[in-house]
């Protein structure tokens, strides 16, 4: 044999070799790149080619959430992740009592009985729940489920609260935790059992103000994730055979994904008279007679937080706006060994800032480790945190730090006498800039498709194919069959709103004359 050959041969097998990585692997190496020095520790995995990586690693890195807690799909949240879903939710609980609908706190558990009322419902959740068959020793009457959604629970008091057209319109949320047996592959924040959720439900007089109602709902939900989180997606109306169950109709937000799969960020149905009929939710009118009341109920879970983490991170890890930011900014002290300035006095001017700007309502967090300063660079990048302030001996002298973005990496010098206004002009520069980017990234995931390989070739992208669709009805489930088929997507509904085609147009998937126009996407 041939050196040329031997040598060729030997290439190859290394090469093998190498592609023999399994996942897990390429998991662990894609979190633990380490630099010649052998110390420090950095986040490197590419978001877009292996998001699902990606994603897994910045959880844990970035310690967002810890998935060894021995119950499938119920990780839990680490101190860093808690406060980013908390903020999430304090944005949507304030908007919704800046609308005046009042909090209350359910019980979670829910009888079988309650769940049993309205038979869509049941066969929508009957086999994801958690079920109690047991207090201590004894054996229950009556099964109790943990709740897997609040409706009948809620329901159930709601006839006992209304009376009265004068008691409406009636309008609660609570923040809990609702518990669903999630039989495919969990993944934190996105697909769990136990789901953080905030959950809406309303009665109201007439349907003209339960629809009004949720114009309104989403009207708050554009401002909190728009202008607050600065993420993006289309208000789909939900095909009839994929809507809530035991809704009248269903409007979701989905959002596209670095992976190119759509995240349901939120979902609001209108209810009608489903529920009202079976709680026996009735009011007296102004003529004194008796109605159903017409019912509305919408929320957001974790997923709108996996969004955020998602759209904005990049391949040094988080990068977050501020309003969900644990820190605003941190402070790096440089202690060098031959300061000029004493490392006292470096610290003690790094805690007066940090006072300073935590009475401005900035957050703040002073990394004064043992460490080198690139190692706390890399660390905080990866936290996402969007400013760093780096005080060194010189900075110090002449009254001012070194601030670098996170966004961008801009470095420039500030002075200290007006730290403040600075910073606040720079966490707001950051927001929009996030912001601006995630509605670029999702305009660029919804493609007009007039040819089934336009469809096929939007979906191998990642995001939305829109094309000319026959019903979005109970007869159009067929239709979407052919679509899984050709794309591994799915109808994932109608744009509300949206013009139907113009008379002539075509269904790309049957040849019928195209009533809608449907969005098709993979999803988790």
């Amino acid at each position: 044999m041939s050196e040329n050959k031997q040598n060729n041969q030997k290439k190859q097998k290394q090469k093998q070799k190498q592609n023999h990585n399994t996942k897990k692997q390429r998991r662990k190496k894609a979190g633990t790149q380490k630099t010649k020095q052998q110390s420090k520790v950095t986040f490197s995995a590419d978001k877009l080619t292996e998001f699902s990586i990606w994603y897994e690693n910045i959880l844990e890195y970035a310690d967002i959430v810890d998935k060894r807690y021995p119950i499938k799909g119920m990780p839990v949240f680490k101190p860093y992740g808690c406060f980013m879903q908390t903020k999430t939710m304090d944005l949507i609980e304030k908007e919704w009592e800046s609308q005046d609908i009042d909090r209350v706190k359910f019980p979670t558990m829910i009888p079988e009985t309650f769940l049993n009322k309205e038979q869509d419902h049941i066969k929508g959740f009957g086999s994801q729940c958690f079920w109690v068959t047991h207090g201590g020793l004894d054996e229950l009457n009556v099964r109790l489920a943990l709740r897997p959604t609040s409706e009948t629970a809620m329901y159930s008091m709601f006839s006992l609260w209304i009376r009265s057209h004068n008691d409406l319109p009636l309008r609660v949320y609570q923040t809990c935790d609702v518990f669903r047996y999630e039989t495919k592959q969990t993944r934190p924040l996105i697909r769990v059992r136990e789901i953080p959720f905030n959950e809406v439900h309303t009665v109201h007089s007439s349907v003209e103000d339960a629809l009004q109602n949720l114009e309104d709902a989403w009207k708050g939900y554009y401002k909190v994730i728009n202008d607050q989180l600065g993420i993006y997606g289309l208000r789909l109306r939900r095909p009839d055979w994929d809507k809530f169950a035991g809704a009248e109709h269903t409007d979701v937000l989905d959002s596209v994904m670095p992976s190119g799969k759509v995240l349901q960020a939120v979902g609001a149905h209108y209810l009608g008279q489903k529920f009202a009929k079976p709680f026996d939710i009735k009011f007296t009118n102004k003529d004194m007679k008796e109605e159903l009341g017409y019912m509305t109920c919408y929320g957001v879970s974790s997923r709108l937080l996996a969004t955020v983490i998602g759209v904005h991170g990049d391949n040094k890890g988080l990068n977050l706006p501020s309003t969900v930011a644990r820190y605003h900014v941190v402070i790096v002290p440089i202690l060098a060994r031959k300061s000029k300035v004493p490392h006292e006095d470096l610290l003690s001017k790094a805690e007066e800032l940090s006072k300073t700007l935590q009475s401005a309502g900035i957050r703040c967090k002073i990394d004064n480790r043992q460490l080198r300063p690139g190692e706390k660079y890399y660390f905080w990048e990866m936290k996402g945190v969007p400013i760093r302030l780096e005080l060194g001996q010189y900075d110090y002298q002449k009254n001012e730090v070194r601030r670098v973005l996170r966004i961008n990496s801009e470095k420039v010098q500030h002075p200290l006498d007006n730290i403040v206004e600075l910073l606040q002009k720079d966490l707001k520069f950051v927001d929009e800039t996030l912001n601006k980017r995630a509605l670029e990234f999702h305009n660029s995931r919804v493609t007009n498709c007039s040819t089934i390989e336009e469809m096929q070739e939007a979906i191998k992208k990642g995001g939305f194919a829109r094309i000319p669709y026959y019903s979005v009805g109970m007869d159009g489930k067929e239709g979407d069959k052919k679509v899984h088929e050709l794309t591994g997507g799915e109808v994932r509904g109608t744009l509300v709103g949206e013009e139907p085609p113009e008379e002539g147009t075509l269904c790309l998937i049957t040849n019928k004359p195209a009533k809608v126009y449907a969005y098709v996407a993979r999803s988790y």
